[in-house]
This record gives C-alpha cells, structure tokens and sequence, in this order.
C-alpha cells in the first residue's frame, strides 16, 4: 500500500470511530433525560394528591350532613313526643326544628358540590395514570432500543479502536504528524480522493503530471489550493 493509501485508510477509521463516538454522546444525552417522564409523574402526583383530598372533602361534608339529621331527628323526637306542652316551647322547638333543615339543605348542597368536585379529580387522575403508563411504555421501548444500539456501538469501536492501533504500523511518524496537523487545520479531511481529475475537497483540477506522481504512491502530493494530500483511490 502507499503512504497516500494508508493514511487513507486511517482517515476512513478516524472518521468511523469520529461518528460511532458523536452517536454514543447523543444515546447517553437521551438515556439521561428523562425530563418528560418525571414531568408526567408530577401530573399523576398532583392529581393523586386532588383526588385524595377531594375524598376527604366529601368524607366531611358526608359527616356534617350525617350529624345534622341526627339533630334534626332528636328535634323532632322532642317537638312530637309528647313531653312538652308548653305552647311557647313548642314554637321554639318547630323554629329550631325549620332552622336546622334549612342548614341541612345548605350541608346537602356543599356535599353534592364536594361529591362533583371528587368525581372530575377522580377522571383526571385517571386520565393522568393512563398518560403516565404511556409515557413509562414509550420511554422504556425507547431506552430498551438505546441501549441495545450503544452496546453494539462499542463493540464496534472497540474493533475500529484496535484496527485503528494496527493502522498505525505501517504509517511513518512525520507522515503521521502531517496527517494529524492537517486535520486539525482543514477540518478531519486531510487526504483528499482525486475524482475526474480533480481534488474532490475543494474542486482544482490537477495536471496529469501531478495526477502521475499520486498514483505512483511513492510521495505524498498534496493539492496547491486546499493542501490536503491527494490520493487516487
């Protein structure tokens, strides 16, 4: 192989481990967030947390209710049973007796408003149970999918990792360093693959005498626009 040819070989392994690596970072970016399935338990939490306060809501009212017909039923036990006789206790005791019916239909009232209020936060919290087991579903197919792509992913540039280190061999220091340098300075692409003449970088068309000595391999040529080193394929 030329000195051309294996450095772009490397290139070509650089480029793979370049990419295997950018698409781990992105899998572990989206394994760790996890921002839609918490926010979907902060919903079920909070209308968990309304329904159960609106059943102790109903739970009182219900009590209120409860304990003013036991009054109402005393009352009236009272008023017809026959101990008083008294025509001014009487009337005190049927005012009584209207008053505390009256405060029983305003305790019914707010028990029927409590009862409705329990059942819209019971739908919503079955709405929100039923959004949460979803997203739970949704996410877990999806980290199950990640996950199987990140371990394959490493297996894969684990062998590119070593194949890379056997690249390594047959490619001098200086060349090696050139390579490195230009890299850096032209953006991963230093060797450049000649294409109907023409550096496939950035367009020069090069003179059959430059496109000689690429193909003879026995130099490194490099463009006179770009500077990558040309390589013929």
């Amino acid at each position: 192989m030329s000195r051309a040819s294996n450095l772009y070989r490397l290139q070509d392994l650089d480029l793979t481990i370049s990419q295997y690596q950018s698409r781990l970072s992105e899998i572990e970016t989206i394994l760790s967030d996890t921002e839609i399935l918490t926010r979907a338990k902060i919903i079920f939490a909070e209308a968990k947390a309304k329904y159960q306060a609106s059943q102790k809501h109903v739970r009182s009212a219900e009590r209120l209710v409860q304990t003013q017909r036991n009054k109402i039923e005393k009352s009236e036990r009272t008023l017809y049973g026959g101990v008083v006789n008294n025509p001014k206790e009487l009337q005190d005791l049927q005012k009584e007796a209207a008053s505390l019916k009256r405060y029983l239909s305003t305790l019914e009232d707010r028990l029927l408003d409590a009862m409705v209020t329990s059942e819209e936060a019971e739908l919503q919290q079955q709405a929100s149970a039923k959004e949460l087991d979803r997203v739970t579903t949704q996410v877990t197919s999806k980290h199950n999918n990640l996950n199987a792509e990140q371990q394959s992913l490493q297996v894969d540039l684990q062998r590119l990792e070593t194949e890379r280190e056997a690249a390594l061999v047959s490619i001098n220091p200086d060349d090696l360093n050139l390579y490195q340098n230009l890299r850096q300075r032209v953006g991963n692409i230093a060797i450049s693959l000649i294409q109907d003449g023409s550096c496939s970088a950035c367009g020069l068309a090069q003179a059959d005498s430059v496109q000689q000595a690429i193909r003879s391999g026995t130099e490194l040529v490099r463009c006179g626009q770009c500077g990558r080193i040309l390589y013929a394929g």
